[in-house]
């Protein structure tokens, strides 16, 4: 692990807490405010919630497969 890699810190954090978030959708969640963390249209948070809105619906369709 790099440890200047804040990405890489914030999944062995959530590894070693036992959190129960997708790697996936926390890898985009932090790429998303890595990109746009100077952004001032502060449309961030927005798209944040439409990418957490989005795994949730997948979630749910899995589980009624």
């Amino acid at each position: 692990m790099n440890k200047s890699d804040p990405l890489a810190v914030l999944l062995k954090i959530k590894e070693k807490k036992g959190f129960q978030v997708d790697d996936e959708l926390l890898t985009q969640c932090y790429q998303l405010q890595n990109e746009h963390q100077y952004d001032r249209d502060r449309t961030t948070l927005k798209k944040m919630e439409a990418l957490i809105e989005d795994a949730l619906v997948k979630g749910e369709e899995d589980k009624l497969l």
